[in-house]
């Protein structure tokens, strides 16, 4: 592996050594089958290297002529210092035009040819050589499959070296679901026209036009096979043997196939340095395995239940096969996941704009979830619970962070018992709400606080009356007279800071428990049997409560602007 020599992932180096080495590999980089016009596929943006980024975009598509063009004028030149010094060339004008335009780090790449000796350069130059040489381990036939891996790799970035991207992770799975998965994929591997069927208008241009995606199948396996025929850069579909009217079903299936499986391998290959069952999966030579099952389950003969070998499933009914086996039962667990990433990533060492953002992902996933199911041929269409209103969290289990603090909200009453004129003073304190104190005693006193006079609430005979009557209103259990006896005592003797220094932690409290216990009820939801529709609206309704109390408290906590910070802003 070389990627560490030159501390850029393989498949990226790879993509340049066989464009580098062969202009004709540009082909495999090209869809022909968009309705605007064939385009590369593969973008500079998908890079995760800078420097080759950058190369990539000068050698496209102009670049590869021009090293053409000097090959012809130099039939005995050789291959890799002509390619490199075009590339250099090409990379030169690139800089200075980005740098007109006042891109700095432009600026400074143009600034290092004006040194003598530039390391920069110099390095470029024999990194580029040393990629246009022959011997570089990589095939330009299959150039098209590191590319793939560098556009997934772009969208799914791991913390492993040399790992592009996990599609999905296992669950609860056993062989008849995945016959089920393999029927689906047979049926547009016999006839790629199927794949229509699969087709819809996403509300969002960046979502792919596929309903069907590889989260939703049940094992890794068959999700990247998925991607590599249908919804993948570069699919199986798209080539132009998959819809060749000379070749045979047969013929066109095992060309797609092989796209199929090289891909396998190549994804493999990658993972290999950082995931030891990639490498076991090459030396067991799985792939070949898997293509002879993706021959099987493309051919008239395929039976997905050796029990009942009478019955053969219709490839017709693929896209109803697909939402029934598939999509369906894998909203649950897609649910339970974002569920559990707003717990895991959103609610630790987190801000409320984050939380809030997380939350807003969260629902913004929902919605497109719904969108493919919509758009699915569903049996249930319309079905749902008959009440799917949102259920209370579950009941805090134990270990858990309970995201309270009673010592804090005594302070907090004290202050403000001492100065309620601090509920509209700019910051924390301005945000504050009774779902802030978890206590009954504390919440009580907070809405009495509120509901008199600055004068009354500085009165501790007063204020623990009006405490006492407000939960009466509200048909709470009767208050412990002696909480409020020893929160007034102690605004008479003891001296507190500010109520902000507390009051900023409070909202910071009631959001990550709204969010923890949305995201327990969504899990608990999900663990139900419910239809999938319900369970996506009883999840967004959940959701949609705790992002409101993120973002309205983010908002709230930030001082209004002054007339005269306002016009400093127009200024700037």
């Amino acid at each position: 592996m070389n990627n560490a020599q030159y501390g850029a992932p393989q498949h990226e180096l790879n993509v340049l050594s066989s464009l580098l080495r062969d202009g004709s590999a540009a082909y495999q980089l090209v869809d022909w089958n968009r309705s605007d016009g064939p385009q590369y596929w593969l973008r500079p943006d998908h890079f995760q290297t800078t420097w080759l980024s950058d190369a990539y975009e000068a050698l496209l598509p102009d670049g590869l002529a021009d090293i053409d063009q000097r090959l012809q004028a130099y039939p005995g030149a050789d291959r890799a210092q002509v390619a490199a010094d075009t590339l250099i060339a090409r990379m030169m004008t690139h800089y200075q035009q980005r740098a007109a335009a006042g891109d700095t780090n432009a600026q400074w790449a143009v600034n290092q040819a004006y040194y003598t000796h530039s390391k920069f350069w110099a390095g470029l130059h024999g990194t580029f050589r040393q990629l246009a040489q022959p011997t570089w381990p990589a095939n330009p036939e299959h150039a098209r499959h590191d590319a793939y891996v560098t556009a997934r790799a772009a969208q799914h970035p791991s913390t492993t070296e040399n790992v592009p991207f996990e599609l999905t992770r296992p669950r609860g799975y056993d062989n008849d679901a995945r016959a089920r998965e393999l029927t689906v994929i047979g049926a547009i591997l016999s006839d790629p026209r199927r794949a229509q069927q699969f087709r819809y208008s996403p509300g969002s241009p960046d979502a792919s036009p596929y309903w069907l995606q590889p989260q939703d199948f049940g094992d890794p396996t068959t999700a990247e096979i998925w991607d590599a025929l249908v919804t993948g850069p570069d699919p199986a579909i798209a080539l132009p043997a998959a819809t060749d009217p000379n070749l045979t079903p047969q013929q066109r299936a095992a060309t797609m196939i092989q796209h199929i499986t090289t891909r396998l391998t190549y994804n493999d290959h990658h993972r290999s340095t950082g995931d030891p069952a990639a490498q076991a999966r090459l030396n067991a030579n799985v792939n070949q395995t898997i293509g002879a099952w993706l021959a099987y389950a493309s051919s008239p003969d395929f039976r997905p239940d050796p029990s009942a070998p009478d019955f053969r499933p219709n490839p017709d009914h693929a896209a109803r096969y697909a939402v029934t086996f598939i999509l369906e039962p894998s909203i649950p667990a897609t649910i339970e996941d974002l569920a559990g990433r707003v717990r895991d990533y959103g609610l630790s060492d987190a801000s409320l704009g984050q939380i809030g953002l997380e939350l807003s992902t969260t629902e913004y996933a929902l919605d497109q979830l719904a969108e493919r199911l919509d758009s699915a041929p569903r049996t249930l269409a319309g079905y749902s619970t008959p009440d799917p209103t949102a259920k209370p969290a579950p009941e805090q289990s134990e270990g858990q962070p309970s995201y309270t603090s009673l010592p804090t909200e005594r302070r907090v009453l004290i202050s403000l018992m001492q100065d309620p004129s601090q509920l509209h003073q700019d910051g924390p304190t301005r945000s504050l709400r009774e779902q802030d104190f978890t206590q009954p005693e504390h919440r009580y006193l907070f809405k009495a606080i509120q509901s008199l006079p600055p004068d009354a609430a500085q009165d501790r005979w007063l204020l623990n009356n009006q405490a006492q009557q407000l939960a009466r209103y509200d048909k709470a259990p009767p208050l412990d007279f002696q909480e409020l006896d020893n929160i007034g005592l102690a605004a008479r003797t003891v001296k507190v800071a500010p109520a902000d220094q507390g009051a900023g932690h409070l909202v910071t409290m009631t959001v990550r428990r709204t969010a923890r216990d949305a995201s327990t009820a969504v899990e608990a939801a999900a663990r139900e049997t419910l239809d999938p529709r319900a369970l996506i609206n009883q999840s967004r309704e959940q959701l949609q409560q705790a992002t409101r109390e993120a973002l309205r408290y983010h908002e709230q906590s930030v001082p209004e602007p002054t007339h005269h910070n306002t016009q400093q802003a127009n200024v700037a």
